[in-house]
């Protein structure tokens, strides 16, 4: 897979979807499923635009919580087949710009697709007058992709959003198709968890990414394998990982936390020794809900 500058070409000739893909949720998946056995048909590579940052953020001017940063949804979207990934600087004059002069100025100029995959409810251009229509009148191919119906409603970014801010991470999971997690570098931190035995490793939470509810967490820490592993998010700052019986030096190292339950939420407490009796009881608390997990 390959990063692509803005206004970098493409060889021609592959199969192009587009959109924010925030989360790379079950429905993203399925633009990228389709695409890809297009693409295979004809023995070529899958590319994909990402508008960034979010369009509602440039139009609106509202704050969107992210699912999943701009480099997490690289590895994301490379693992469900993408093969080039281009990220779009959506602006106002992109925005303004008419839909044929989009497809012109940008879809063929820079990619000369074989074909387009697009989801149901995809517009772009000035007005969102772009429609697959438009791209199958000025001579490209397009699939288009229904809606992934989960309950009684498509699955979307903002369905997901709403579900982490309410605290139902398992129905986030599902409209996912995997666990939210969050990928970053370990850090030190103040060093007060490693005073009382229990040493965290510190992963920085990126700036504009959706934060569950404060609390304490069982989840899953990649660090070469997937260990078990106990994750206090506080209101604000790093989100504090302990990994279940292992003790490893993590700093400046990548890893990837995948949240799994929400065990009790975040509670001050007046002193260390109060502390202290309560994290070993949440490592008690993971281990035993892997131990009931068959883990």
């Amino acid at each position: 897979m390959r990063l692509l500058g803005p206004a970098e070409p493409t060889p021609g000739g592959g199969i192009l979807t587009m959109g924010t893909f925030d989360g790379v949720h079950r429905g993203h998946q399925a633009l990228l499923s389709t695409a890809r056995a297009w693409a295979d048909q004809y023995a070529t590579y899958v590319e994909v635009w990402v508008f960034d940052p979010h369009p509602r953020s440039v139009l609106r001017g509202e704050a969107v919580p992210l699912l999943t940063t701009f480099p997490e949804r690289v590895v994301l979207l490379h693992e469900a087949g993408a093969d080039f990934v281009r990220r779009v600087p959506f602006t106002l004059e992109l925005a303004a710009l008419p839909a044929e002069a989009f497809v012109q100025e940008w879809i063929v100029r820079l990619s000369r697709p074989r074909g387009l995959v697009l989801g149901y409810d995809h517009r772009f251009g000035q007005g969102r007058q772009g429609s697959a229509q438009l791209v199958r009148q000025m001579g490209i191919p397009v699939q288009e992709v229904p809606p992934l119906i989960e309950g009684d409603s498509p699955i979307s970014s903002s369905r997901i959003r709403q579900l982490i801010q309410q605290g139902h991470l398992q129905e986030a999971h599902k409209l996912l198709g995997r666990p939210f997690g969050l990928r970053s570098t370990v850090r030190r931190g103040q060093g007060l968890a490693r005073k009382l035995g229990v040493p965290t490793a510190n992963l920085p939470w990126p700036e504009g990414k959706i934060r569950p509810v404060a609390g304490i967490y069982a989840g899953w820490a990649h660090f070469h394998s997937p260990y078990p592993a106990a994750l206090y998010l506080p209101p604000k700052g790093d989100l504090e990982v302990h990994l279940v019986d292992l003790e490893q030096d993590l700093y400046d190292k990548p890893l990837q936390v995948s949240f799994l339950a929400f065990l009790r939420p975040h509670a001050d407490f007046s002193d260390e020794a109060a502390l202290h009796r309560q994290i070993l009881e949440d490592i008690e608390v993971v281990r035993r809900y892997f131990a009931d997990k068959g883990f």
